[in-house]
């Protein structure tokens, strides 16, 4: 009994100092994160979106900086799936690999190679990601884990084949190029806050168009598309498949300009994908 308790102790003593030279280390690596965060070279929001494309990618993750242009090759996905998130803030894509699931220490430890810089605002103070506001029902209340099968209604429209309520995000790409970009956001069936995260072809940006451009129409038709099924059930997206009846004034652009088909796909991508965020 006596020797039970002898090794008892011992193991208490040990893992009282196992935990102890952890939080030391914990400890240490936040002060040298710290200082190494102050020796990065300071990168600002503008600076990181004129670094946007293939040809020179970064990323802002948790307020450092990362050019990942040499990875963009090597990333498993379809490119336009990581170019989505070049010239960005994109702490959000990396703590959501998958909606709720962030990427792996793996991913992390290789991140690390690619470390440039810290992200600031025009006064060089870093800038700080603000925490992700509770539900009005609570944190708990939001968490489809503490539901049983009875009450989880995610649960019931999945398993129905159902759209389950959140928010999406599609891409059409065409020949290694990016084209369409969609967001929005779907509540029991119906279609809202729809808009273009990028909308680009043969290198024209239709976003960043003047209103004097020869090409600025079609950027207007575009934004009459999805304003035609903001509100709609999600079922009209198949009527992008003859953009004239959501668009005015095409007779002098061609349906295939419009390219309704296309933004259709980037729909069609996103649920594929399936839930971006939770609402």
């Amino acid at each position: 009994m006596n020797i039970n308790k002898i090794a008892y102790s011992a193991f208490i003593a040990f893992v009282a100092s196992l935990a102890t030279l952890v939080s030391i280390q914990a400890l240490s690596s936040s002060e040298r994160d710290a200082a190494d965060d102050d020796a990065l070279d300071p990168i600002t929001l503008d600076q990181l979106a004129e670094h946007d494309g293939a040809e020179s990618c970064w990323k802002a993750i948790h307020g450092r900086v990362y050019d990942i242009t040499d990875y963009v090759p090597d990333h498993p996905t379809d490119e336009a799936v990581i170019l989505e998130w070049c010239g960005r803030e994109s702490t959000e894509g990396w703590d959501n690999k998958r909606p709720g699931v962030p990427h792996s220490p793996r991913a992390e430890a290789m991140l690390e190679a690619y470390l440039i810089g810290r992200l600031v605002d025009e006064d060089g103070e870093p800038l700080e990601l603000e925490a992700a506001a509770p539900t009005e029902e609570g944190e708990a209340d939001s968490d489809p884990a503490r539901l049983s099968p009875a009450e989880d209604e995610r649960l019931h429209r999945a398993l129905l084949g159902l759209p389950l309520d959140g928010r999406y995000r599609g891409v059409f790409g065409d020949g290694g190029e990016m084209q369409v970009n969609v967001q929005f956001d779907l509540r029991d069936g119906t279609l809202s806050n729809i808009g273009y995260r990028h909308l680009a072809y043969r290198g024209v940006d239709y976003r960043r168009l003047d209103e004097d451009d020869d090409l600025y129409p079609v950027w207007e038709q575009h934004q009459q598309l999805v304003e035609a099924l903001e509100g709609q059930p999600l079922t009209a997206i198949f009527a992008l498949y003859e953009p004239e009846r959501l668009a005015e004034d095409i007779d002098g652009y061609s349906g295939a300009t419009l390219r309704g088909n296309k933004v259709h796909s980037a729909f069609r991508d996103a649920l594929n994908r399936g839930v971006y965020s939770w609402p």
